[in-house]
């Protein structure tokens, strides 16, 4: 038995079909937004890889046509020691994790934040802009991850460090599912998962997670930036390209200024600055 990397290069339109196909066998996924692409990377301990490769090479054969598009084939190889600023989504249960990177164990289950979507990806990467700089670092002591789902964001932000999380979700069978990832993740410490809606939420916080969609963004400004500290981030995802700047239109009154945009041909995120 070795670990393998298996790689490919996708268009958007392929990311999140491919991520659910490979969610079901492999033991964790990592995803880069290139220039155009996604750089997938799935991680896999077998005796070698090629059943995977070649249900994976039939499955990309028959989606490319449908839609149709085109994609760079897979290659595998033997997997390297990736850095620890690589978080790899490993589904749960799991008798195998990659033994280098940072993992985030998230069951399979129904809610939303397995990692496969444009904008968890682009929210992952503005926690790092903010966790990974230390100046801004030192600034952030709490986190509120608006609608958590499965809790990936809040999981991610306590595995860089941050003591003080609170994710609050208004469904319940996510909120059982956002507490069991909390455990897996042994973060319990860190992360309080709260039952209800973001509107009824008190106190301040540093740094505000609100992946959720657009015209909602708009509905709950004032009370995300009633939640934020006077120096905060806010980390708006789940926007269309067209939804963006009417989404920022109505956060900039409030004296937030973009920081940091991630964006493709469809879908777009934002890191906010008070």
């Amino acid at each position: 038995m070795q670990w393998f990397e298996i790689q490919t290069l996708l268009p958007l339109s392929l990311l999140e079909s491919t991520y659910n196909f490979l969610w079901s066998f492999v033991h964790g996924i990592t995803v880069e937004k290139s220039e155009k692409d996604f750089q997938v990377r799935a991680y896999l301990y077998a005796p070698d890889s090629g059943n995977i490769m070649k249900r994976l090479n039939n499955f990309l054969h028959i989606q490319a046509k449908s839609f149709p598009t085109k994609y760079m084939p897979p290659i595998a190889q033997q997997m390297d020691e990736i850095s620890s600023d690589t978080f790899i989504i490993v589904p749960s249960p799991s008798a195998h994790i990659p033994p280098s990177g940072t993992p985030i164990f998230i069951q399979r289950g129904r809610s939303f934040g397995i990692g496969s979507h444009p904008c968890t990806i682009y929210c992952l990467e503005g926690l790092k802009t903010i966790l990974k700089n230390d100046p801004l670092r030192d600034r952030i002591h709490t986190v509120l991850d608006a609608g958590t789902g499965t809790g990936v964001l809040a999981i991610a932000a306590a595995k860089m460090g941050v003591s003080n999380i609170t994710g609050v979700e208004i469904v319940s069978d996510a909120v059982m599912e956002a507490v069991e990832n909390v455990r897996c993740n042994k973060v319990e410490d860190k992360i309080s998962i709260i039952q209800g809606s973001v509107t009824e939420i008190s106190g301040r916080y540093d740094l505000i997670l609100a992946n959720l969609y657009g015209v909602f963004l708009k509905e709950i400004v004032t009370s995300l930036v009633q939640r934020l500290s006077p120096h905060g981030f806010i980390v708006l995802g789940g926007m269309t390209l067209a939804q963006i700047e009417p989404v920022f239109s109505v956060y900039t009154p409030y004296g937030l200024k973009e920081f940091r945009r991630y964006a493709d041909e469809e879908w777009g995120a934002a890191v906010l600055q008070r």
